[in-house]
């Protein structure tokens, strides 16, 4: 089987919008495309979670950019564990021209990880 991320952006009104994410067949570079946000807000929380697969733990990484990297990463984890639940603070604020951020798990092993991630937003700064 090959990489599926199955993406969910909800409004909840009042300018705030959460990100479900579900990975199957997740490795390092499996990356998924959020579209359908704001063009400018505030990362609340990030929160992911290994379900099954070869890996031990995640450390997940969003960006403005295709393989986050420098000056495209809006947050990055920082220790590696087998479910991440990380809380803004303060509140990281992002513009994109799309409406697009890119996400990765970033599984320590193996290409068959099932993966859960959870995002929160606030429109505006």
């Amino acid at each position: 089987m090959a990489y599926a991320a199955a993406i969910n952006v909800q409004h909840l009104g009042k300018g705030r919008y959460t990100v479900s994410i579900s990975e199957t067949e997740c490795a390092a570079t499996s990356e998924a495309v959020i579209t359908g946000l704001p063009l400018s807000a505030v990362l609340l929380k990030q929160v992911t979670a290994l379900t099954s697969g070869t890996g031990a733990t995640v450390n997940p990484i969003i960006g403005l950019a295709t393989n986050p990297a420098g000056i495209s990463i809006l947050a990055e984890n920082e220790t590696a564990a087998a479910s991440v639940n990380n809380i803004a603070s303060p509140q990281i604020p992002f513009a994109t021209a799309s409406g697009t951020l890119y996400h990765r798990s970033r599984p320590n092993a193996g290409a068959d990880n099932a993966i859960l991630s959870r995002y929160l937003f606030q429109v505006g700064w």
